[in-house]
């Protein structure tokens, strides 16, 4: 395709102008960022790196830098924990085999999980309050949707995965695609339960609707799984019981419509727990893609093979894999890390997301009732996609490092004095005497 010399111009101008907003709001870029996911084929591409993202990620970083030079201003305290266990995975990948984690086939892994790294940080200090949560739900909500609808219009639905055509939308794949409209599914039932405008709320119950649809048509079965769960999370940990009755409408009000749109997703789902007990089809080839792994893990239990190294390996640990598969990854984060990290890498990794949790259930009990919502909502996102990392490969995904920085700002608001006992401790101090000392424990 070939610029003219206007379209350069307007794009040049475009990029001026959003290069200026992100400097000035380092947490546009990370919006820009994280919505991006759902619609990476609509990214243009840059030289010399993989996609816009880092850019836009290093223009946030070099914000936020410049903002916390003026101002001074000091980041809560506490030991960023999460953050900390991220960079002893990255050291031990790198320490454990440098030639693959710097010089690897398929990527520099170390300029990737830096990257990463620096994503959970930047999510840490900069998507602080319930109001900055809501503006990055709607924004990742709406890339979702418009990922979905174009999902619809290309997939169909057969009897069984083999006679269905399976799409990712805008997405990278459909596996990811089917994560990625759970999770925008996820902040739209929480943008629907909290917005007071009319429009807002049609919105928000359009795009739940939308994006349920939508995981069905990637025919993904794992998504499917997460579609369900996620759905039993948002029930389960809705804090309206009215709340909860309008949610069951409106998913029993998007069966009725998938139904009528496609008669065969019936017998596509009932094809889900018979794959999964004879352990046919595809689901049979991921047991054998961990049972390599497994024994990749047994041969090399401390460090693994090396980042990345699983599929270049796997020829050597297959049983019953046909040729054409012997270049695939393991399909599981779990048993991926276990072989290439090693057991050490794996708890490492594996420490992040299990500190997460804690973090988020902890802060969605105490707080603000919108606190508490929002924290609600990342521990639901958190779940699903660790559930979602049984049969996918993500410990590089980009969504899932944003929950780690979400979960740390949890952490390190915890020990932040709530606003009312700060409020009050304000007003006794300013009624003391003024020249007079008190002590005491």
């Amino acid at each position: 395709m070939t610029l003219t010399p206007l379209s350069i111009i307007l794009i040049t101008f475009i990029s001026l102008i959003l290069l200026v907003q992100i400097i000035n709001q380092p947490l546009i870029g990370l919006i820009f960022v994280a919505a991006s996911l759902p619609i990476t084929e609509l990214l243009p591409g840059i030289p010399f790196i993989s996609s816009v993202l880092p850019l836009l990620g290093g223009l946030s970083l070099l914000g936020y830098l410049l903002h916390s030079w003026k101002s001074r201003s000091r980041p809560l305290r506490g030991t960023r924990t999460i953050l900390l266990i991220g960079l002893f995975f990255i050291t031990w990948v790198f320490l454990t085999h440098p030639n693959q984690a710097w010089f690897g086939r398929d990527r520099n892994w170390i300029f990737t999980y830096g990257q990463l790294l620096i994503l959970a940080f930047l999510v840490s200090e900069l998507l602080v309050t319930p109001q900055q949560n809501r503006i990055f739900f709607w924004v990742f909500a709406v890339s979702a949707m418009v990922s979905s609808f174009v999902a619809i219009q290309q997939g169909y639905i057969g009897n069984d995965i083999s006679t269905s055509v399976r799409t990712g939308g805008l997405s990278e794949g459909a596996n990811s695609a089917g994560r990625y409209f759970v999770v925008g599914m996820i902040f739209l039932i929480y943008l629907y339960s909290v917005e007071k405008k009319t429009l807002l709320k049609f919105l928000a119950a359009s795009g739940i609707v939308l994006t349920f649809i939508g995981v069905f048509y990637t025919v993904s079965r794992t998504s499917i799984i997460l579609l369900v769960s996620a759905i039993g999370l948002s029930i389960m940990l809705a804090p309206k019981r009215r709340l909860n009755i309008g949610l069951i409408i409106l998913f029993f009000g998007a069966i009725f419509l998938l139904t009528s749109l496609s008669e065969s997703v019936v017998k596509l789902v009932s094809t889900i727990i018979p794959t999964i007990s004879t352990q046919s089809d595809t689901f049979g080839l991921r047991i054998k893609l961990w049972q390599a792994a497994w024994k990749m893990w047994l041969d090399y239990p401390l460090a693994g093979v090396g980042i990345g190294m699983y599929r270049f390996n796997l020829y050597r640990y297959a049983v019953a894999i046909p040729s054409y598969y012997l270049s695939l990854v393991a399909h599981s984060t779990y048993f991926q890390l276990l072989s290439e990290t090693g057991i050490i890498g794996t708890l490492l990794w594996l420490t992040m997301p299990v500190l997460g949790i804690s973090n988020l259930w902890k802060q969605s009990m105490r707080g603000d009732l919108e606190d508490q919502q929002v924290n609600r909502v990342w521990l639901i996102a958190l779940f699903v996609l660790l559930i979602g990392a049984i049969t996918m490969t993500q410990s590089a995904e980009k969504l899932i490092w944003l929950t780690f920085g979400v979960s740390q700002r949890a952490a390190l608001l915890a020990h932040k004095p709530h606003p009312k006992l700060a409020a009050e401790e304000s007003t006794l101090q300013s009624r003391r005497a003024p020249g007079r000392v008190r002590t005491g424990i």
